[in-house]
């Protein structure tokens, strides 16, 4: 019997007081009561492409020196145990891995995302699902679908309930508390307790993403972390300031609880067909669109513009960005390295090009500037236009397009597949990444197992300790 959906729920520990009945005791209870087994099967496929796109991102991160970084302070923090740091073979503490593994899913801009919330949820919920999977042998796989649907429905609903934006860092912490919980079997008194003790220790992250871009990120982990030490303080008898989540100046309630309980939000979550800011996506379809409709090539163009909504300017923006992370908040860079080396240069975006002549020169001819007619259209949507300018004289100028991946312009499952052998070439031999994908289908069918053995193997290309003899072999090209 699984410990989340089927078994008893465990008490609120002695001496912790019941919640009165406001926004923080309601999502407790929603958490608590969401029956694993009434899933509807659109639900249940929105979990799967949310598990394989997570572990896409995170595999194409593997040996980034920040990746690398984040799990040796992960341990060094919170020692070791039992629980993967996926593909590496080394085992960690639950709060090592929690950490180590959001980390990994965030350090590309690959993990999936959600529009009105403005953020990435997966890269939270994901590694704390999986890890608390494979803690206790009782737990099922429908306890972890349970578990999934929980963590994206409270952390986007607290997301969509602040008065402001705020990087998902800010939030991720609730979506943790929400899916652990879930996988825990735990009471609602304690989940309310929990969700308010991370509403006073999430990160604030005052800087803007792509005004501080680093390898910070959106602080993601660092929400997971507190999201986590929350859920581990309330079930030890702490209690959290739970009138804080029905102060109006921090949440909107209507907007928190709005249609709780009807068609799950992990439906509407968009997936990312490149590594990098979602804001850059549409102007990188819309130059697509112009490539293949008009026969374009690099060498044509003069130069481009991007009409877009005011977000984007949030972006540096830089046609010389100097690492990774600049490169990923740069829509000029983006658009000229798609341009001159193709779509599948982003997937994962790679040092070797932030030098390249040609990719700084184009992009020096990129110039982004607002467009009132799509500003109404943010953030549920995130559209944009693109103009050319050939050298021959001519102007070519797209539609207004969404990005691939939304809802509405979904990647199908075989594109998740091919994406994630894309993002991951680098890291994973082919051998390793067929090895994942059966997992994944096993794990569909209720079989966690293999999916745990191929998150615990060793076997990363480029990784001190990769010991396949396959791959030395030569089992890939």
């Amino acid at each position: 019997m699984g410990a989340g959906t089927d078994a008893p729920r465990a008490p609120a520990p002695h001496g912790h007081r019941v919640p009165h009945a406001g926004l923080a005791l309601r999502l407790g209870r929603y958490v608590a009561d969401l029956d694993g087994r009434a899933i509807d099967a659109p639900t249940r496929e929105a979990v799967w492409r949310c598990v394989l796109d997570a572990l896409a991102s995170a595999g194409a991160a593997l040996g980034l020196p920040a990746v690398m970084a984040a799990q040796e302070t992960a341990l060094a923090l919170y020692g070791p145990g039992h629980v993967p740091l996926w593909f590496t073979g080394r085992p960690a503490s639950m709060a090592a891995a929690l950490f180590a593994n959001s980390a990994a899913t965030a350090a590309l801009d690959l993990d999936d995302g959600y529009r009105q919330a403005r953020g990435h949820p997966g890269a939270a919920v994901i590694p704390t699902a999986l890890a608390l999977l494979g803690e206790d042998p009782r737990r099922t796989v429908a306890d972890l679908v349970a578990a999934i649907v929980a963590g994206y429905e409270v952390g986007l609903r607290l997301a969509m309930a602040r008065p402001g934006y705020a990087p998902s860092g800010a939030w991720s912490g609730y979506a943790v508390v929400a899916t652990a919980a879930k996988m825990l079997g735990l009471d609602p008194a304690v989940i309310a307790h929990a969700l308010a003790i991370a509403a006073q220790t999430a990160p604030a992250l005052p800087a803007l993403a792509g005004i501080a871009g680093s390898d910070v990120k959106e602080g993601i982990a660092a929400g997971v972390a507190a999201g986590w030490a929350a859920l581990r303080l309330a079930m030890a008898g702490y209690e959290g300031p739970v009138a804080a989540l029905d102060d109006g100046r921090l949440f909107d309630a209507g907007i928190a609880l709005h249609d709780l309980g009807g068609a799950p939000l992990i439906q509407g979550t968009y997936f990312k067909p490149y590594g990098c800011c979602r804001h850059i996506h549409a102007p990188l379809d819309a130059w697509l669109h112009l490539r293949a409709r008009h026969g374009l090539e690099a060498a044509d163009v003069a130069g481009m513009q991007v009409r877009t909504y005011r977000a984007t300017f949030n972006l540096s923006n830089s046609p010389t960005p100097g690492t990774l992370v600049e490169a990923q908040y740069s829509v000029p860079y983006c658009l000229a390295l798609c341009a001159l080396h193709g779509s599948d240069a982003l997937v994962p975006l790679q040092a070797i090009h932030l030098g390249d002549p040609g990719v700084r020169d184009l992009a020096a001819r990129i110039s982004v500037v607002h467009d009132a007619g799509v500003e109404a259209l943010f953030p549920a949507r995130s559209p944009a236009s693109v103009t050319v300018s050939l050298k021959d004289g001519r102007r070519l100028a797209s539609p207004v397009m969404d990005p691939r991946g939304d809802p509405a312009t979904a990647l199908e499952w075989a594109d998740l597949v091919t994406k994630f052998r894309v993002a991951t070439r680098a890291g994973l031999s082919p051998v390793r990444q067929q090895a994942l994908l059966d997992a994944i289908a096993e794990l569909r069918n209720g079989d966690s197992v293999p999916l745990a053995g191929a998150l615990g193997a060793s076997g990363v290309l480029g990784v001190p300790g990769w010991t396949d003899p396959q791959h030395r072999k030569g089992d890939h090209p």
